[in-house]
């Protein structure tokens, strides 16, 4: 439950943003994604139940990020992963399906 709640949040929070013109671009997104998951973990209390909540191992070796040096680190990646593997969450060529979109319909 703890998961859905974090990949909801993120995409709801994400096509707001898209809607309000803040995501434009696969750049957009990805900026987004960090600042977000960097306001999630400023806080080490926060960080260390994201890491708890996640059943992630802080001591592990991350792929893209290293070995974390704290809590805020390993939350950070605990988050990242979790975005990036989840099926359920917002990706930009999603956002980008509807900007074709309304381009299309802008041109008919």
């Amino acid at each position: 439950m703890y998961k859905d709640n974090i990949v909801q949040d993120f995409s709801d929070e994400a096509w707001l943003a898209f809607h309000q013109g803040e995501i434009n671009d696969d750049d957009d997104f990805y900026n987004f994604k960090h600042e977000w998951i960097d306001n999630k973990v400023i806080y080490t209390y926060e960080a260390r139940k994201i890491c708890d909540k996640l059943d992630y191992d802080v001591f592990q070796e991350h792929d893209v990020f290293g070995k974390a040096e704290n809590y805020s680190q390993a939350g950070f990646c605990a988050l990242y992963d979790l975005l990036d593997e989840d099926d359920d969450v917002v990706r930009w060529n999603e956002m980008e399906e509807v900007l074709n979109e309304a381009m299309e319909n802008e041109e008919a």
